[in-house]
């Protein structure tokens, strides 16, 4: 199994959890794989990430798959084919997209269900992008990679920095940084619940990754085409 998921390259790379032994080819779930990137590992990234795999120790021992700044091409002849997933958590209860961002300040709602409000400690408000609508295409496109059953798919915006709040009446999908834990539990409560057998954390990050680029250069290109499309919109 371990030889399967260093097949993809130099570009997956482990981050190997907890204490120093190494993985047995049985425990080769564990840990997680940072994409090759430029500038990978941003300091809200490496937080949200590190939580990621301790939490998911916790509720799933070693059975549990985490991709980091993945690339994935969800539309090839597209003039914009490809979309960036900050962590895709693959679990037994489910499957995660998740949107860090490390602002510092006040979160609120914003005009439209797209929009956030950050009111920063000096006084100044701005407007951004949501991460639920960051999320939902991601979100759709990797229900379109595996069975309907398996549509066990949540995108959630983790906000890393120590010093955000969010407004109690955002979307439970936005989280601060401290939530996260208990938002995985109560997911993996109600899966239980359900009677649905555990998701085949292996054949899922199969299907998703046969998606993904793995070229040293995927990242570059891809924000470059984001620099490209806001220029144009100046224009």
């Amino acid at each position: 199994m371990l030889i399967e998921l260093l097949a993809f390259g130099a570009t997956l790379l482990w981050a190997y959890q907890g204490h120093n032994e190494e993985l047995s080819s049985e425990k080769a779930l564990s840990g997680a794989r940072w994409m090759d990137r430029a500038g990978r590992g941003e300091e809200g990234e490496q937080l949200v990430s590190a939580d990621l795999q301790r939490h998911l120790v916790r509720l799933c021992g070693d059975d549990w798959l985490i991709f980091n700044g993945v690339i994935l091409v969800h539309a090839p002849d597209s003039a914009f084919p490809t979309v960036e997933i900050d962590h895709l958590a693959i679990t037994p209860f489910g499957i995660f997209v998740i949107e860090t961002k490390h602002w510092g300040g006040a979160v609120t709602r914003g005009e439209t269900d797209a929009t956030l409000i950050l009111s920063t400690p000096d006084g100044q408000r701005h407007v951004r992008t949501s991460p639920m609508k960051q999320n939902g295409p991601k979100v759709r496109f990797l229900k379109s990679l595996i069975p309907p059953r398996l549509w066990l798919v949540e995108g959630l915006g983790v906000f890393s920095n120590d010093a955000t709040t969010l407004a109690p009446m955002l979307p439970t999908a936005l989280l601060e940084r401290g939530e996260l834990y208990r938002h995985l539990r109560i997911r993996q409560q109600q899966f239980a619940r359900t009677g649905i057998a555990l998701l085949p954390v292996q054949k899922i990050a199969d299907a998703v990754l046969r998606h993904a680029d793995t070229r040293a250069e995927a990242f570059a290109e891809h924000r470059q085409r984001i620099r490209d499309a806001r220029a144009a919109e100046h224009e």
